[in-house]
């Protein structure tokens, strides 16, 4: 099969893709790589590549809605990053045209859904032919995946381990984060998720997930219902030789005061309720419309870090990834750093095959590629 590209990015001329653009135009040249970035609008694409500096990417025009014109895109390039979402209505295509055309896929959704629809019914014929399938490669679920990893593996391999992860940032987010939300909270409260269940090992400890004052963090601490818990309790099932065998994990997000976790807590509440109803929903998505999103004046002053505490009966451990706007810019640093790091495995014939999560396809080789783009992981 004639592979003209390294890299292809399907979904440029979307807020976060731009972003991925910019950011892969800067780095094609140091990392050797032929890319092209792709889309169903020609003109958006062309303009997109005039505001780019650095390697300039080749155009392809693709829709989602075509399969023949996926199976065009996926057979011309090594590695297919998607940022076309939301993933649950647009995603399912493009896996399987990568797949068919044994081509390596990364993504940025963080819709536990679509995730559990790709491992649950996907894993088989990737590993099959050939293809590595990688979802969460960027905010969602890369610190949270790392930072739960590199606490076990300080920690004695055969003792039952906690594994608790905190979340600070003050970002905000753009208009087709806020539409894959309201989509996926819609489908949660609709009980059309699929889920995939991952066994429970009978020495793993029990963490209670409830708002609660923690003493670890000296802070408030909210259950996070977002997929990074199913993202790292994945890894922990497919690598207990990394992990030890009997690991719990849990994510919250901290808050200072209860004044502020109440008003973190409410609104989610509401939406959980009033989700269900289609006028409230499509008020929504024409409120925060694809394309829009935080200044560049907003995204230099948010920031994100994650702590992860681990335990087991002898011993303590402790890792902390942060840095700058979480969504964008340094979601566009990770994917891009992913698909770097996985052609890199491509190249040196490394690669692991079928549908995986970041830590179990990317391992310590991104760790050191994030660190040297300035994310602190220690």
């Amino acid at each position: 099969m004639n592979q003209s590209y390294d890299i292809i990015l399907f979904g440029a001329t979307g807020f976060t893709g731009q972003l991925i653009a910019r950011y892969l135009s800067e780095h094609a040249g140091d990392e050797q790589v032929r890319w092209a970035i792709a889309g169903r609008d020609k003109e958006k694409l062309l303009m997109v590549r005039d505001s780019l500096k650095g390697v300039l990417p080749e155009i392809i025009v693709a829709d989602i809605k075509d399969n023949s014109s996926l199976i065009g895109m996926t057979s011309q390039t090594k590695i297919v990053m998607n940022a076309v979402g939301p993933f649950n209505w647009y995603g399912r295509n493009v896996v399987s045209a990568c797949i068919e055309t044994k081509t390596h896929y990364l993504d940025i959704t963080g819709e536990p859904s679509f995730i559990a629809d790709i491992y649950n019914n996907y894993f088989g014929i990737a590993v099959e032919n050939q293809s590595c399938i990688v979802n969460c490669c960027g905010f969602d679920s890369i610190p949270a995946d790392f930072a739960a990893w590199l606490t076990a593996k300080k920690l004695p391999l055969n003792e039952p381990k906690i594994l608790k992860g905190f979340v600070r940032t003050n970002a905000t987010f753009s208009g087709g984060t806020l539409t894959t939300a309201i989509e996926a909270l819609h489908m949660e409260v609709k009980r059309k998720s699929i889920k995939t269940r991952i066994k429970r090992h009978p020495d793993a400890p029990k963490i209670p997930i409830k708002i609660h004052f923690s003493d670890e963090i000296g802070s408030w601490a909210i259950p996070m219902p977002v997929v990074d818990p199913h993202i790292v309790k994945r890894s922990a099932y497919r690598m207990p030789e990394e992990y030890g065998v009997a690991v719990t994990y849990a994510q919250f997000f901290v808050r200072s005061t209860l004044g502020k976790v109440i008003k973190t807590v409410l609104p989610i509440a509401a939406a959980m309720f009033l989700v269900r109803f289609k006028r409230f929903r499509t008020k929504l998505f024409n409120k925060f419309k694809p394309g829009t999103g935080p200044s560049e004046q907003k995204r230099a002053g948010s920031k994100f870090e994650i702590i992860c505490f681990g335990k087991t009966k002898t011993a303590e451990a402790v890792t902390k990834i942060s840095g700058g706007d979480p969504g964008y810019n340094e979601t566009a640093k990770m994917f891009s750093q992913s698909a770097f790091t996985l052609l890199d495995k491509v190249r040196n014939n490394t690669i692991k095959y079928g549908v995986l999560t970041p830590v179990e396809a990317l391992g310590m080789q991104l760790v050191d590629r994030l660190r040297k783009e300035g994310i602190s992981i220690n």
